[in-house]
């Protein structure tokens, strides 16, 4: 074998070690590029390494000089996510105050605000993700869409392991509660659409109504089974629900307002009226919020 064959083969193992390397970088986050370049540096010995090398460092300094940040920060809940510095200025509980910023803030402060949100907990701010999503600002609307989708997918995971564990032990109480509040909580945040919205409200009716009837009676699980009744538009079953649980808290605003928005869906202005009228007659302490329903819902 000749030197240059030697020299050959010791420069062809050190680039496919290189090359290795970068895949394992890549991988592991430390180096900021596509995975895609991995075949670059493969395909394209010396030149193609010192190419992922010049973006990696493009994209870092990029990152550290700007607001505006890669594909990368859209993994909602990575360790990246969770070692930046979050300002907490920036994030108020207002939802009022963060729909305001998406209007008057400049892009720079806007793209700031959504991503101190990304970095915080995006699932506690999915109404402000979702106006996010319709704003002009083409950035801010990428980030809260892979937000939400990223959240979606969570979401299917989490119920698809619930769905399995439910199905081997039907009978456990406990995980009938954690299955009812989590597909709630789901279904809260508005994320399904059209027919698989419908079948997983159709699949929580039938959990919640096994709660119910194992008891002992929650005001909370009569409340949401209404709600999702009225989305349904099972208007029977929501008025039967709604019957037992004014037996059991006749004097649950909650419950009082739902019987409102009911009688309002159905047109059944005569009885709405009527039952308005009974409840500002009767000797009952009414909040400031149903007050505010019956003002808006009163001739």
């Amino acid at each position: 074998m000749f030197w240059y064959e030697i020299v050959f083969w010791v420069l062809m193992l050190l680039h496919l070690l290189c090359c290795a390397l970068i895949y394992i970088g890549i991988r592991a986050g430390v180096l900021k590029v596509r995975r895609l370049m991995a075949l670059v540096a493969l395909l394209v010995p010396f030149w193609g390494e010192v190419l992922v090398l010049v973006l990696h460092f493009q994209i870092l300094f990029k990152q550290t000089d700007r607001s505006e940040v890669g594909v990368e920060k859209f993994q909602v809940d990575s360790e990246l996510y969770k070692g930046i510095q979050r300002d907490e200025s920036r994030v108020s509980g207002s939802t009022v105050s963060m729909e305001e910023a998406l209007i008057v803030n400049t892009p720079k402060e806007r793209r700031a605000l959504i991503m101190d949100i990304l970095n915080d907990n995006p699932k506690a701010y999915v109404e402000f993700l979702k106006m996010a999503g319709n704003n002009d600002d083409t950035e801010v609307v990428h980030y809260a869409v892979t937000a939400m989708v990223q959240i979606a997918k969570e979401n299917d995971q989490t119920l698809w392991e619930l769905e399995q564990k439910y199905t081997q032990n039907p009978d456990d109480p406990e995980l009938l509660t954690a299955y009812c509040e989590f597909l709630w909580r789901c279904l809260e945040q508005g994320l399904m659409q059209g027919q698989v919205e419908r079948m997983n409200r159709n699949l929580f009716d039938v959990l919640i109504q096994k709660k119910m009837g194992l008891g002992p009676a929650v005001a909370e699980d009569y409340l949401r089974c209404i709600r999702n009744n009225m989305e349904l538009k099972n208007y029977t079953a929501a008025a039967s629900c709604m019957e037992k649980a004014m037996r059991f808290w006749p004097r649950n605003e909650e419950f009082l307002i739902e019987k409102i928005q009911y009688l309002a869906d159905l047109e059944r202005g005569e009885e709405l009226q009527a039952l308005l009228h009974r409840l500002e007659e009767k000797d009952l302490y009414l909040t400031a919020k149903v007050k505010e329903v019956i003002a808006f819902w009163k001739d």
